[in-house]
């Protein structure tokens, strides 16, 4: 209930009279809610005192000040005006900080202090304001709980109404919990107090950048949970939601929902189910591979252009933004409905004209499920219900289109169908009660048509008859009074008045009434004009209440049919990405994928659909072959810049685009269904949580060896780099050796190193592994790299030729051509075992091809005699140096 106290007055001339009932309110609010800045009305403002209005200071950067009354005889206060509160709340939310807004409940007055609660609690998981967030994505808040032998997260986005649960073995916590977390990317977490104090808990929990976790007391026991649930979905029975007894899910999900309810201090009549979320029920990416792929930003400059999002994404709705996002997280493996969206994209590319009307009135529909949402936690207004129903008319266009396009079974036809008929009648509803054009705010009138309230016309014709009585008020006086300057006029403070200028005033009739004096006239009232200002504001604060009660019942009624509304912006949302995926497959040249049982991967004039697109120069295509028994790895290698990590990245990208249902980017393309990819490239730290570059890459590929099936995808690049050579050597050695020996059949992997030592473990395991290398030619020492993949393995790596390219200064390019000489014909012997620093010169015909390509570099044209006899001289040491080496390798093996 309201805190209310009938002492001295609230707001003067809206200033804050810092007695002592009014802080007492405020401090009795406060001790409510001890963990939120409190937000408290007082007039046009709303105010942060003590500890809030530090940090409100200094977070919004607005200017700190106090009134007397404190124990120092001062109270540090900080105000933001009340119609820019969104943003305000907004940078102080994202900051991590939970805000708790308390209205004035009652109108300001002189009697007594103003009645003030907090209406609603924003959160970063609970954050509605459209302008605040991301409309292409969803805003998940998760609860986690966890018991001696299991561990359930439930998961919402309160601005869509999405709500869901997953439950599993306490032991995959590490495994699954947080790398759905990592993969989701919710704003905020609540745990009960025995997790949030579990150190090690909240330490894995803490891996999960920008999630906020707080602690939370809205957890219920087993029985209560779901007598919770029951009374909120209105059912007896949780099981038509795929629960059994005894389900932690079950909690977590209540504490969840019990939390939202908490915060938003209402019903939520938009969360209509609660879905079983399954981390197998899709192709899984772990966060890892997300980034190493870039499918929603890029590496190094964590920009959305550069990333797959940025090529893939042409939606024209949030709701289709949101999903497309979805679908690229989680792409399907359920090979009927993958066809399924490729035949909607065949469909849709017949006839380009109702596609192209499609999407033209696709781009009229605004967020529907954000504002159904706002509508459901009462923070709507009567504009947003004429946007709902221009929007709902032009789905309901959609729906015709859509019912032309195929016959009964398709995609497209049941989409059409999930937009329900029964929205013409809240189209109907809300045009026959709300005006075209509505103001913003919903207790000052002005939204409901005429023909709707008797009495509210009746109202209406009474003001407009005052107001006609005043306007000619005006023009009788003027010409009774020979005051020409007279004027009639209204504001909120003094009401409806007559103002003279002074030098008028001795022709003011005795009638008038002083009301107020002027620096440059006077302000006067007659009875009359008293009356009819009674009639005026009386009759707009019955109008207020009048219409402020229509709209609120309004309302009501189209809330009754949130479950119809949110299955259509669904079904908009399934259109708006397959249009998408249709129209950039034609523009794109992409083609639609054979799905394939086999385990094979035949990839013919495969592409990487964002390098396409930003590089100048042709993109070249190139083929791949890949299955579970004669070619389960390929060991790629070839010179930095040959286009390794682009072609081994591409494969991994057709695949997933596939199995998201969009066509891709080759000349054909025949796949087999893989339930995971795997992307484990490069080196990076992880300074906060204590791991270093090397032991980042051992655990992100202990997580491949640990986690891959006969159907994964795996893509390694330049495995055992982040150590020594040798270390390095023996770790990639032994993990693509795993690959092939452990799994039975193997994983399809693509294996992408500068040790070409690798290129022997051909001739150990022939049947499964293959070597290939992107084709480069070598013109007087500069590489000419072909981006081709070739058979067989690669013999050179031109590290100081693309030093060189890279803008390395000429004086450290010579040096590094000096000690690579002498590296490279170095003999080490150790206890009569030879060894070698680089691995060309463990194949003495590898030696000899060296000699011929330095033989073939040189410029005797430009050489002097002596020049010339030296280089013969080097040569033929070299030589002697290459032969002796290759006979003691021999000997010693």
């Amino acid at each position: 209930m309201p805190l209310t106290t009938s002492v001295l007055p609230d707001i003067v001339g809206g200033m804050a009279d810092f007695s002592t009932p009014m802080m007492r309110q405020y401090r009795s609010i406060k001790e409510q809610y001890p963990d939120c800045l409190l937000f408290y009305r007082m007039g046009d403002f709303y105010e942060l005192f003590n500890e809030d209005a530090h940090v409100g200071a200094s977070v919004l950067n607005i200017t700190l000040t106090g009134k007397a009354g404190g124990k120092d005889g001062r109270i540090p206060m900080a105000g933001v005006p009340y119609h820019a509160v969104d943003n305000y709340i907004a940078k102080l939310v994202k900051a991590g900080y939970k805000v708790a807004i308390c209205e004035q409940l009652s109108p300001p007055n002189k009697k007594g202090l103003v009645e003030r609660d907090v209406v609603r609690i924003v959160t970063p998981g609970t954050l509605l304001d459209e302008n605040s967030l991301d409309k292409k994505a969803n805003n998940f808040i998760v609860s986690i709980l966890a018991d001696d032998t299991s561990v359930a997260f439930s998961i919402a986005d309160l601005s869509t109404g999405f709500f869901a649960v997953s439950e599993g073995e306490l032991g995959n916590i590490n495994k699954v919990l947080i790398e759905e977390l990592l993969r989701l990317q919710p704003s905020e977490c609540i745990v009960p107090d025995t997790l949030y104090n579990d150190t090690e808990f909240l330490k894995l929990l803490r891996g999960v950048k920008e999630m906020n976790i707080y602690p939370s007391t809205s957890f219920l026991n087993y029985n209560d949970a779901k007598r919770f649930l029951n009374k909120h979905f209105g059912v007896k029975t949780l099981e038509g939601f795929g629960f059994t007894n005894n389900s932690l899910g079950l909690n977590a999900a209540a504490g969840l929902l019990s939390y939202l309810k908490d915060t938003q201090k209402g019903e939520l009549t938009h969360i209509k189910k609660l879905s079983l979320y399954k981390k197998d029920d899709g192709l899984t990416l772990d966060r890892s591979t997300m980034i190493n792929l870039e499918l929603f930003s890029t590496i190094r400059e964590h920009d959305t252009r550069g990333s797959l999002l940025s090529v893939m994404d042409q939606t024209t709705t949030a709701m289709g933004g949101r999903l497309l996002k979805l679908w690229m997280k989680k792409p399907l493996i359920d090979k009927k409905v993958i066809e399924e969206r490729f035949d909607a994209l065949e469909t849709m590319g017949s006839d380009s004209t109702k596609r192209s009307n499609l999407v033209t009135l696709l781009q009229e529909i605004p967020d529907i499920e954000r504002l159904l949402s706002r509508l459901s936690v009462n923070l709507g207004n009567a504009r947003d219900l004429v946007n709902l129903k221009l929007a709902l008319q032009t789905i309901l266009e959609c729906k015709k289109i859509l019912g032309s396009f195929q016959s009964k079974g398709s995609l497209l036809y049941k989409e059409a169908t999930n937009i329900s008929s029964d929205l013409k009648k809240i189209i109907t509803l809300i045009d026959s009660v709300i005006v075209a054009e509505p103001p913003i705010t919903t207790k000052e009138g002005r939204m409901i048509r005429e023909g709707v309230d008797e009495e509210l016309d009746t109202l209406k014709n009474r003001i407009n008859k005052s107001k006609e009585w005043i306007i000619e008020l005006e023009r009788t006086e003027k010409e009774k009074t020979g005051i020409t300057s007279l004027k009639v006029r209204f504001n909120k403070v003094f009401g409806f008045y007559i103002e003279i200028s002074k030098s008028y005033l001795h022709l003011v009739p005795p009638t008038y009434m002083r009301k107020q004096t002027l620096v440059n006239g006077e302000r006067f009232v007659t009875e009359e004009l008293k009356e009819h200002e009674e009639i005026i504001l009386t009759a707009e604060e019955k109008i207020n209440t009048i219409e402020y009660k229509i709209f609120s019942e309004t309302l009501t009624k189209i809330l009754e049919s949130t479950e119809s509304i949110q299955r259509a912006a669904e079904s908009i949302g399934v259109i708006d990405c397959l249009t998408n995926f249709s129209i950039i497959s034609e523009r794109n040249r992409y083609v639609r994928p054979k799905l394939l049982y086999s385990g094979e991967i035949r990839i013919k004039g495969g592409r990487h659909p964002v390098v396409e697109k930003i590089i100048e120069d042709p993109f070249v295509p190139n083929d791949v072959t890949l299955d579970n028994v004669s070619q389960s790895l390929l060991i790629i290698t070839g010179p930095n810049m040959a286009g390794k990590s682009v072609f081994i990245r591409q494969v991994a990208l057709i695949t997933l685009m596939a199995q998201m249902g969009c066509f891709v980017p080759a000349q054909s393309a025949h796949l087999t269904i893989a339930d995971r990819i795997f992307v484990r490239s490069g080196a990076s730290d992880v300074i906060t949580s204590g791991l270093s570059t090397f032991m980042v890459e051992m655990v992100e590929t202990a997580h491949i060896l640990h986690n891959a099936t006969s159907n994964s995808l795996i893509i390694m690049d330049e495995i055992g780099r982040g150590t020594s050579t040798y270390d390095g050597i023996s770790i990639a050695w032994a993990v693509a050796e795993y690959l092939v020996k452990n799994t039975k059949p193997s994983p399809k992997v693509l294996f992408a190193t500068h040790y070409h030592e690798l290129q022997k473990l051909e001739d150990e395991y022939p049947k499964q592994i293959k070597n290939f290398h992107m084709a480069v030619t070598d013109e007087k020492g500069s590489p000419i790299f072909l981006h081709t993949l070739l058979p067989g393995g690669a013999s050179h790596s031109f590290g100081v030729a693309v030093a060189r390219l890279a803008g390395i200064p000429e004086v450290v390019i010579d040096k590094a051509q000096e000690m690579l000489q002498t590296l490279e014909y170095r003999n080490v012997t150790e206890k009569g075992k030879i060894y070698q620093e680089f691995s060309p010169l463990l194949d003495a015909s590898l030696g000899d091809r060296l000699l011929h390509k330095e033989l073939e570099n040189l410029d005797i044209a430009n050489m002097t005699p002596l020049e010339a006899l030296n280089k013969i001289s080097e040569l033929k040491d070299k030589l002697k140096i290459i032969t002796s080496q290759h006979s003691a390798f021999v000997d010693a093996d």
